[in-house]
């Protein structure tokens, strides 16, 4: 049976992860900020029993990161796919800073949760991944991290961190490569989330959906590369 950690899983992408991945029998560790404030995941919690597991995880605080490995670890748990999902859109979580009102404070809490986290979190997790026959790992990212098709100004610090982000992916890729574990990064399209907003054209069941197949399709050929929500390789 497959063992899913993902992280952001409160709201949005990660608690429909959490959801779908639940519904076809998979073992799921949801982690967030504040689980004792997850409506709906103490309710799937109740629907699913012991297949969720719900954990407490700051993915920028060291100690919560060792705190949740060591808790793991000393129940021997063997992770198969760890979903780098947690991030925010600017440095109050609400909306983008505009040009004119930058400010450096909202650049590194930006950086610090899209981009520094998922490699610390990859690399603290590592060792329950190797335990896993090929497993992978997913960097939710974004079109508005591919320099080729930027074409809008606004959302420096969103933008420029999901490009990173492109890039932590592609060289933990090479570094996994010969232990057998794919790492991709997946844009989930525009799709309807608070981060989205109502306007976006991609329902959020779908988007996910369509994720898990690619998910599922993937090998180790995959490896390193920047995939949309259907599967489509996206220019950097």
């Amino acid at each position: 049976m497959t063992r899913i950690l993902i992280t952001g899983a409160s709201r949005g992408l990660g608690l429909e992860f959490t959801k779908q991945y639940l519904e076809r029998g998979d073992n799921v560790i949801a982690t967030c900020r504040q689980p004792d404030k997850t409506e709906e995941l103490e309710r799937l919690q109740k629907e699913f029993g012991e297949c969720l597991e719900i954990e407490q995880l700051d993915v920028t605080s060291e100690k919560s990161r060792v705190n949740l490995y060591q808790k793991l670890s000393d129940k021997s748990i063997k992770i198969n796919l760890l979903i780098n999902n947690a991030g925010i859109i600017s440095g109050d979580e609400k909306e983008s800073v505009a040009f004119g009102e930058l400010y450096k404070e909202d650049f590194s809490k930006v950086f610090l949760v899209n981009t520094v986290s998922p490699i610390l979190i990859s690399e603290r997790f590592l060792p329950l991944l190797k335990e896993a026959n090929e497993s992978v790992i997913v960097n939710i990212s974004s079109m508005s991290g591919s320099i080729s098709n930027r074409t809008r100004s606004g959302g420096y610090a969103y933008s420029s961190s999901k490009s990173a982000l492109n890039m932590m992916t592609k060289t933990l890729s090479n570094e996994l490569k010969e232990r057998k574990i794919t790492v991709v990064a997946i844009h989930p399209g525009w799709v309807k989330t608070d981060m989205g907003g109502e306007n976006a054209p991609l329902e959020l069941d779908s988007s996910i959906t369509s994720i898990i197949s690619v998910i599922d399709s993937l090998s180790i050929a995959d490896t390193g590369k920047f995939l949309d929500w259907q599967g489509n390789e996206v220019n950097w």
